[in-house]
């Protein structure tokens, strides 16, 4: 199963998030690497994205409270781009519409596999990491 996007450059709120030992430690745990701080953002249909991430299961990270904050609960779903490991990220709490996809990895895609704002990537959806 897969989504095709195009890339666009976000609002840098996920390198803020991934950057937190927190959350850092939980995706290695789930993913079985350390999260580069920062996502891929593709924009999809929300009908590719509902009908893709349906069909697999996600591996949940709950919300939960660091020095007073509140930090949002994520759905992690096992995928790979371009042969590369990594994972979909739904947030519970974001500024994006269901048509877009947040993708982590080991290293920074944009470099890792050159690519920039406009180009097309695949996204292979995973059954289990």
């Amino acid at each position: 199963m897969e989504i095709e996007g195009k890339v666009f450059s976000g609002m840098n709120v996920a390198e803020e998030y991934l950057k937190m030992k927190q959350y850092q430690r939980k995706i290695k745990n789930i993913t079985g690497f350390k999260p580069f701080p920062g996502t891929l953002n593709l924009r999809s249909s929300k009908e590719e994205v509902k009908n893709t991430l349906s069909q697999v299961d996600s591996i949940r990270i709950s919300s939960f409270s660091f020095e007073g904050e509140e930090y949002s609960g994520v759905d992690v779903y096992p995928a790979t781009v371009q042969g590369h490991d990594a994972a979909v990220l739904r947030m519970d709490v974001t500024d994006y519409g269901p048509e877009v996809v947040e993708i982590v990895a080991k290293h920074k895609l944009r470099e890792t596999l050159d690519i920039q704002d406009g180009d097309k990537v695949k996204v292979d959806v995973k059954n289990n990491f």
